[in-house]
């Protein structure tokens, strides 16, 4: 704790022992006594996140208590706080969800969502093909559910969502389009089966949202439906040569990439079947990433995670958020990142112009833009590098 701290700490014990003085009790009358006051200073902690997200400005992650933290640019309220416009530059509890312990969160575009422990799914931001507001509110179609097959998974893309239960039912719903890989014409606001490929009959074990487009892991498969996959109607993508893990999803340029239980990582581009990706074939991956572009970008930026704790980033290095060191141009090759000092990469935020990456021991470090202080360092400075552990602290 700062002096600083320290005088507003004694200032307001001061207060309140004055105000308690102001009528004192019989007792007080009777015994003048003495009074002892013992003002401890009590030391900040690191906050630990289990896991990170970023959406197009903003940045959210959770720790391993269930709270949910959000920062950056909060135009359509999708930093949860309940009120819309300004930032937040420095990570800030999500108080709407004090009662509740979130398992996983995921940042869309302008629009969150949360998963938290009693199977309960909330929304949040901007109200562009959600009932949203810029406070947390339960999607009460999921409260219906059996209590054997809760939600178990959730992911937001470009102004829709996912979500996905215990026992493989793949739900959307938001922008009324053929994003949602269903008839657009059921109600939007509210969830219901995706049927692209006949996914409404079949169990799904993971999903993806991006801008334009979502996928699924099936069957030791994945369907694709959206822009560039078949649209409503989606498509099955071929050349995977084994089992598969998950699956991440590039918005708006309609990629695809997708890693199996043998470590190789995949990519493609629309529904025309996927290929290895050059420069990483002999590392074994162990997840991946690719980012949201933003309006008037071409291409993503991607990232994959390898054994032996290495961080590859490759493609669009707008705003420097591929955390290489250079702020601008693509980088054609994967291309080793330098991580923080002693971190271990095991998830990916990947934002439309920056990225975090959550280390093992629930540090994070950040690259990129940070003109709405979406990077979470109490600043609006750019950084081109992951080589810097953010601290958050808190105090018990």
């Amino acid at each position: 704790m700062t002096r600083a701290h320290r005088r507003l700490a004694a200032a307001a014990v001061a207060v309140a022992l004055s105000a308690s003085a102001v009528a004192p009790s019989a007792a007080a009358f009777l015994d003048a006594g003495r009074v002892r006051a013992d003002l401890a200073a009590v030391d900040a902690v690191d906050e630990l996140f289990i896991g990170v997200d970023a959406g197009q400005d903003y940045s959210l992650g959770w720790d391993d208590a269930g709270g949910l933290f959000t920062w950056g640019r909060n135009e359509a309220g999708q930093l949860g706080h309940g009120t819309v416009g300004g930032s937040h530059l420095l990570p800030t509890r999500v108080l709407a969800l004090s009662d509740h312990r979130v398992v996983r969160a995921a940042a869309g575009v302008s629009s969150a969502i949360a998963l938290t422990e009693d199977g309960g799914v909330w929304t949040w931001g901007s109200p562009t093909g959600a009932a949203n507001g810029p406070a947390p509110r339960r999607v009460e179609a999921f409260d219906d559910l059996p209590g054997d097959d809760a939600v178990v998974g959730v992911d937001a893309g470009g102004f829709y969502y996912l979500a996905w239960t215990a026992a493989g039912a793949l739900y959307s719903w938001g922008l009324p389009d053929e994003r949602l890989g269903r008839d657009p014409g059921w109600p939007r606001t509210e969830p219901e089966r995706v049927t692209a490929q006949g996914l409404d009959a079949r169990s799904v074990t993971h999903a993806s949202a991006g801008r334009d487009h979502g996928t699924a892991v099936v069957d030791g498969g994945v369907v694709g439906w959206g822009s560039g996959y078949d649209g409503i109607g989606g498509a099955t993508l071929t050349g995977i040569p084994g089992g598969v893990r998950a699956v991440g999803t590039a918005a708006g340029t309609r990629d695809t990439l997708v890693w199996t239980d043998a470590g190789t990582l995949l990519q493609a581009q629309s529904g025309s079947g996927l290929t290895l990706v050059a420069g990483l074939s002999t590392q074994f991956t162990i997840g991946a990433a690719v980012s949201s572009p933003e309006a008037g970008q071409a291409d993503p930026g991607y990232w994959a995670w390898t054994a032996g704790d290495r961080l590859w980033a490759w493609g669009s290095n707008e705003g420097g958020k591929l955390g290489l060191g250079s702020p601008t141009g693509v980088v054609v090759a994967p291309s080793a990142i330098v991580l923080a000092d002693g971190s271990m990469p095991r998830m990916i935020g990947a934002g439309g112009n920056h990225t975090l990456y959550d280390a093992v021991d629930g540090h994070y470090a950040a690259a990129g833009d940070n003109t709405h202080g979406q990077l979470g360092d109490g600043t609006t400075d750019a950084r081109g590098w992951f080589g810097l552990i953010i601290p958050v602290l808190r105090w018990p």
